[in-house]
């Protein structure tokens, strides 16, 4: 042996003593722990402990909450229904900038005193403010058909509202207002009808005169809170609905004074202009409504 050279242990291994036959086959066993050596009591794997020892001794148990279940998909919240929305915004801000003096003077006649009020409904006034009216009452029936799809969103079954697609919202929106139209006709022909009885037609074009001109007020006044109501999602809006509740009821108190003081210049009755009232604008209201709850 070389000076110097150390010999290799007896118990040294050599690499070229490792063979693929002296080798474990795969997979080999594998040990999930620090290995135990001999007398040594085996590691433990898992024990059993509490949340007090994992979290400390002030914490406790929460209650498990349960998630909401989900909801049936609003009829308003979509693009086509929404963009027809934005539409009719768009048209009630032209018709406020271009017929800004007939809403000065739809103002004006209502703030009159009784007199004025009673030469309006003898004059109906000129064509301008004539098809302003006319312009306003076909706005504002469109407006009618979005707010009933509106307000019968969370009316509707779920089953309904899923299988209703976007442009059939739209066509329900459409019908509503047709249904309105409806309605408004059949008013216009009752009163027309019983003013040919009672040979009292200049009457009744009073009567039809005041009935449009109140309700181009109503839809100038809630326009603006119908439309805010109508892009809410599905729960909320509740301050504009209460808006929207308040500007009618108020509309409908004012229409009420002038139609009881204009039967009663015209020496009618009281009778006369409850009988009107629960035939002509109570009666078919109450029946479609009637129609649809059941």
């Amino acid at each position: 042996m070389p000076a110097g050279t150390l010999p290799a242990p007896a118990d040294s291994l050599r690499t070229d003593s490792l063979h693929a036959d002296s080798l474990p086959a795969f997979p080999f066993p594998v040990q999930s722990g620090p290995a135990n050596l001999p007398g040594e009591t085996p590691a433990v794997r898992w024990r059993d402990t509490t949340a007090a020892a994992v979290f400390g001794p002030a914490s406790v148990e929460a209650a498990p909450r349960t998630l909401p279940p989900s909801g049936a998909p609003s009829l308003t919240d979509n693009a086509v229904f929404q963009s027809f929305v934005l539409l009719l915004a768009a048209t009630y801000a032209t018709l406020l900038y271009r017929n800004i003096g007939d809403i000065r003077t739809l103002v004006g006649h209502i703030s009159r005193d009784a007199a004025s009020r009673q030469r309006l409904s003898e004059d109906p006034g000129s064509s301008g403010f004539s098809r302003f009216l006319h312009i306003v009452t076909a706005i504002g029936m469109l407006f009618l058909g979005v707010f009933a799809v509106k307000y019968g969103d969370a009316l509707m079954p779920r089953l309904l509202t899923d299988t209703l697609s976007h442009g059939a919202v739209l066509a329900m929106s459409l019908l509503a207002t047709l249904a309105c139209t409806a309605i408004v006709a059949c008013q216009a022909a009752l009163v027309r009808i019983a003013g040919a009885v009672t040979v009292s037609q200049p009457f009744v074009s009073q009567l039809m005169l005041l009935r449009r001109t109140y309700f181009a007020l109503a839809v100038i006044v809630t326009s603006p809170a119908l439309l805010l109501f109508a892009l809410c999602p599905r729960g909320t809006g509740n301050v504009w609905f209460s808006v929207i509740t308040i500007e009618l009821a108020m509309t409908a108190f004012l229409y009420l004074k002038e139609s009881l003081n204009l039967f009663i210049s015209k020496k009618i009755s009281i009778l006369h202009w409850f009988l009107y009232l629960c035939t002509v604008e109570i009666f078919p209201v109450s029946l479609l409504w009637l129609s649809l709850v059941r």
